[in-house]
């Protein structure tokens, strides 16, 4: 009885031992990794932003598009030449040709880079189309007497874009936690897109702290928002116009091409009879 009370004492103070030790070993292990490898990434990715400025320039693109298929300057890269070198070995193995290996791998070296400014195109419009509903919901709000600050707080419902949505909603924040300091505000938003409308919009409100109204100024700005997206409607209309007149010229010759293939094929059958 004794000898198993001891051999339980004995398991129950090796258990508590190894498990102190873990969680000791766990604690050491997470302060590390937390003072000591996170910093030194970011601090190797900024030393190598710094040196080499066309990745630099590459990133604030991609950051300013909203990092599209969540690719990094370096994902970016690495895709690109990845796409360059499979294609150039299919080329070059499926066709026994350099030439067209070589024009398969400028294609998918660019094949990203297409990608990026068709979706750039798309999402412009989407922010474009919500900031007018912010530009004319910030006027009627304004005309009804609402403060500035009460009116940016819920321009965020009025936007469909993810990346605006969140843009507004932290320049609504930061607007009120720097004590209404709108210019550094703005500034920061302008700063995470590429998109001339916002860059207008930012300059309507900055003249906030010299006018104190720019009710005017908005709608100014709401017309030309207005106009500009009434062009892209017209110009979206033009290409699904012309996409369907292609679509209906080869229906039609493949209507053609169904009606006469038969004929042709009998009066060929024919002459071959007649001359044989």
């Amino acid at each position: 009885m004794i000898n198993m009370l001891l051999f339980a004492l004995l398991f129950v103070s090796c258990y508590l031992i190894v498990n102190r030790l873990v969680i000791t070993f766990k604690s050491d292990k997470y302060k590390k990794r937390t003072s000591l490898i996170v910093p030194t990434k970011e601090y190797s990715f900024r030393e190598l932003f710094s040196k080499f400025n066309f990745l630099k320039a590459k990133d604030d693109f991609l950051s300013k598009q909203g990092y599209p298929l969540n690719l990094n300057v370096i994902s970016y890269y690495t895709i690109k030449i990845l796409l360059a070198l499979i294609l150039f070995f299919a080329g070059s193995v499926n066709y026994h040709s350099i030439f067209i290996a070589i024009v398969l791998s400028v294609l998918g070296y660019v094949f990203i880079d297409i990608y990026i400014l068709i979706n750039k195109k798309s999402r412009d419009n989407e922010i474009c189309a919500d900031l007018l509903n912010v530009v004319d919901s910030m006027s009627l709000q304004l005309s009804a007497e609402v403060t500035l600050k009460d009116s940016l707080r819920r321009q965020f419902e009025n936007c469909r874009n993810k990346d605006f949505k969140k843009a507004i909603l932290e320049f609504s924040m930061q607007y009120e936690l720097s004590e209404l300091n709108i210019n550094e505000s703005l500034n920061e938003l302008k700063n995470k897109f590429d998109i001339l409308e916002l860059n207008m919009f930012c300059n309507s409100l900055k003249q906030f702290n010299k006018v104190g109204n720019i009710i005017e100024i908005l709608d100014n700005l709401s017309n030309i928002l207005k106009v500009k997206y009434l062009e892209k409607i017209k110009e979206a209309t033009r290409t699904k116009v012309i996409y369907i007149t292609l679509g209906v010229i080869i229906a039609l010759g493949n209507i053609i091409m169904l009606t006469f293939y038969p004929l042709f094929i009998s009066v060929g059958q024919g002459f071959s009879t007649i001359f044989n």
